[in-house]
């Protein structure tokens, strides 16, 4: 079996664009969840998903545009960290809940959902992003109204 490849292209044109980033040491659920994800964080700079491919069976492709450029916010871990962040730009996204995983898929099992529940609330989601820098996805949402009726 041919080793998984992920790599990030910024986006040029139709015709060119540009590598950005290469990856060969992560596993398809991690390679699968920062495909969900709209947004990429790297060295400060916030890259916008613009599409997705898979070129043979294991080579990943990721097109990005730039989107933002911030401070660099480096931390190094290991975890598997999962923020949901109400979209907020007011209040900087103020954070609901952080969740630490097991594995990529459970992040991916989040990533995915349309709805999340936090505290008895439901959220929708609005987009999320593989922040490398801090070493976290982040899911943010919008509240729905919705509150979840206690069982009995």
């Amino acid at each position: 079996m041919n080793s998984i490849v992920l790599e990030y292209r910024l986006y040029k044109n139709e015709l060119s664009f540009e590598p950005l980033y290469h990856y060969t040491s992560l596993g398809l659920d991690e390679v699968l969840a920062r495909r969900e994800c709209e947004f990429f964080v790297k060295d400060g700079m916030t890259y916008k998903q613009r599409s997705s491919a898979l070129e043979g069976e294991q080579y990943f492709l990721i097109y990005v545009d730039r989107y933002t450029e911030g401070l660099v916010d480096k931390h190094e871990t290991t975890d598997i960290k999962v923020e949901i962040r109400t979209l907020d730009d007011r209040f900087d996204n103020p954070m609901l809940e952080a969740y630490y995983v097991d594995r990529h898929l459970d992040a991916l099992a989040m990533i995915g959902s349309q709805y999340l529940y936090v505290a008895g609330k439901e959220y929708e989601r609005d987009s999320a992003e593989t922040d490398e820098d801090r070493g976290v996805y982040v899911i943010y949402v919008t509240p729905t109204g919705y509150t979840l009726e206690e069982s009995t």
